[in-house]
């Protein structure tokens, strides 16, 4: 693929031009998945692509296909403040599991043995 902006020949599978950093792609913000600069419709989900579109700050590499690993849902990327929540809920349970102790009493009961 040419660079939209320098017609530098760049890479399959890159973010940005090598020659002069300009986006070579850009991320549909309803579903995630990833377009070319050119496109003007997502291919993932139809939704019309803003010209010029920057790359949304919770961008991964692509899954083969061209879209988000995970995203293909129909649901927004989940934001910075979404995924801090999220670790900040997985450590307090972590927390609450590491006081709870078990017996293998306790297992065999639950397996019937």
């Amino acid at each position: 693929m040419n660079c939209p902006h320098c017609k530098q020949p760049g890479a399959d599978g890159r973010n940005y031009c090598g020659a002069c950093g300009s986006p070579l792609v850009q991320y549909c913000r309803p579903c995630g998945f990833r377009n070319l600069t050119a496109d003007r419709y997502c291919g993932g989900c139809g939704s019309p692509l803003a010209e010029g579109a920057p790359c949304t700050a919770t961008a991964r590499p692509a899954a083969p296909g061209g879209s988000l690993p995970g995203t293909n849902t129909g649901h927004a990327v989940p934001g910075l403040s979404d995924l801090l929540e999220a670790a900040r809920e997985t450590e307090e349970v972590a927390q609450q599991d590491a006081d709870v102790k078990v017996s293998q009493g306790d297992i065999d009961s639950l397996f019937g043995d």
